[in-house]
């Protein structure tokens, strides 16, 4: 019988008993597989679960332990993976009526690096359609449902992988970003969501929403488990465009530092515009005098005409993301969900010259927020405004007024999008971010705020 005690342990604490021979991969996977069974009904974390396929990789992993040839730290930790990453033999339908049968030939490369890893694929966990917006509301497969409380979003579009890892159903899932999908689920469900710096990961084998703003990255439960896995995923890929070769650091090797005697800035022009729940503001407040007890610097400084990210982020997102969908929207334009193809039809507008003229202001915006954060160990920042909207209606709470939710989360999230740089979401919408290459720092920064919080880490949604 698999042990259903194992379902909030961490990765790195997996990893240290599946090394000693305390607990099996076989053990693990069955008791993430049973956990599963017992939730997805109601949560939908996962969309397809490969359990034959989990098992059979389990067990492989177990006896190359047994053999003495241990991997590392991810050798037969199960996982998911969102369900637009293409995984050899699994079905993987982008979240669209047009892939509802697409069993891929190969693996994307960061599953690949995971399987030469030793990690265990459980399954493709649910998102968005195309991955093309922050609810994970699908009108194709069903609606993702918030562990903490089934009438909530889950937010997205990794809205499955936020899910199933808050819920114990795995330690630690695949998400992509474009404009804060891997992060704004992360807050909404009270998990751990890191974007790499663009081009640290690659992209090839996921399917494309604005290649250029695209990330993938892990999503775990802890700032020390992500770095676990961006360990395995980092690393140049000649075959894809978008990844840099770039040396790869130790992620784990200062995590322990802390962040005495660090500068850490804080900067609201990022969000000047945009309304901020009391309960977020004052939580924020909270998190930061924790980093001051542990003897962070912290100080306010000023990033002169943020808006222009809010500006520039639909001129260069809307033509890329066209420039994929145009071929499947002029075949079949009911084929999309009413928000996707209504995002579809705003971004076919968009002339060509403002998307060139774009992408000349990113450079420079990219190179004055390099210059920005270069004297800085981090920048925090809330991940979103509020806690999660409700399903039906469609409506977020902002100090005691019904919004609806729309694209709330952009001033907060997709400005690291258009800078490339590396962003962690943390519980209680606390976001760290960067500089460029330095996912070192933010993993640091936030693992010492989860040593002085045991108490929010320790937090779990009420789904047993």
């Amino acid at each position: 019988m698999p042990d259903e005690s194992l379902h909030y342990l961490s990765v790195a604490e997996l990893s240290g008993k599946i090394k000693s021979g305390e607990l099996s991969p076989v053990e693990v996977t069955e008791a993430h597989l049973s956990r599963i069974g017992a939730l997805n009904d109601d949560l939908l974390g996962f969309l397809t679960v490969a359990a034959d396929h989990a098992l059979g990789e389990a067990k492989k992993a177990e006896a190359e332990i047994a053999a003495g040839n241990w991997r590392g730290p991810l050798h037969g930790i199960p996982y998911g993976a969102k369900d637009i990453i293409e995984t050899a033999g699994i079905r993987t339908t982008h979240g669209s009526s047009f892939f509802p049968d697409n069993v891929p030939q190969e693996d994307a490369n960061v599953i690949s690096r995971l399987k030469w890893a030793g990690a265990v694929l459980l399954g493709k966990t649910h998102t968005h359609e195309f991955a093309a917006a922050s609810t994970t509301i699908n009108p194709h497969y069903g609606t993702s449902r918030n562990p903490w409380n089934i009438n909530y979003i889950v937010g997205g579009s990794s809205g499955g992988s936020a899910a199933a890892v808050a819920s114990g159903m795995c330690p630690a899932a695949l998400g992509t970003d474009t404009g804060g999908s891997i992060r704004t689920p992360s807050a909404f469900c009270g998990s751990v969501g890191l974007k790499p710096t663009h081009g640290r990961v690659s992209l090839r084998g996921v399917c494309p929403n604005v290649l250029s703003l695209d990330h993938a990255g892990p999503m775990t439960r802890s700032a020390l488990d992500a770095a676990l896995f961006l360990q395995a995923l980092a690393g140049f890929d000649p075959l894809d465009s978008k990844t840099r070769d770039v040396p790869v650091p130790d992620y784990t090797a200062d995590i322990e530092k802390g962040v005495k005697g660090s500068r850490i800035i804080l900067c609201p022009d990022f969000y000047a515009n945009a309304e901020v729940d009391a309960e977020i503001a004052q939580a924020f407040v909270r998190a930061i005098d924790v980093f001051r007890g542990l003897g962070a610097n912290v100080e306010t400084v000023s990033f002169p005409d943020a808006e222009r990210f809010s500006n520039l982020f639909p001129q260069i997102a809307g033509p890329e993301f066209a420039e994929f969908h145009r071929p499947f929207y002029e075949k079949n334009p009911d084929g999309y969900g009413a928000d996707v193809r209504e995002r579809i039809e705003w971004s076919i507008r968009i002339p060509l010259d403002d998307y060139v003229r774009g992408l000349r202001e990113r450079v420079l915006l990219q190179r004055e927020t390099g210059a920005f954060l270069k004297g800085a160990d981090a920048m925090l920042l809330p991940a979103v405004p509020c806690a999660a909207p409700t399903i039906d209606p469609l409506m977020a709470e902002i100090n005691g007024k019904d919004v609806k939710f729309h694209y709330l989360h952009r001033p907060f999230l997709s400005c690291h999008n258009m800078t490339g740089c590396p962003s962690l979401g943390l519980p209680l919408s606390l976001q760290v971010v960067s500089g460029r290459w330095r996912e070192a720092d933010v993993l640091r920064v936030a693992h010492a705020y989860e040593k002085a919080t045991p108490e929010i880490r320790a937090m779990r949604p009420p789904v047993d």
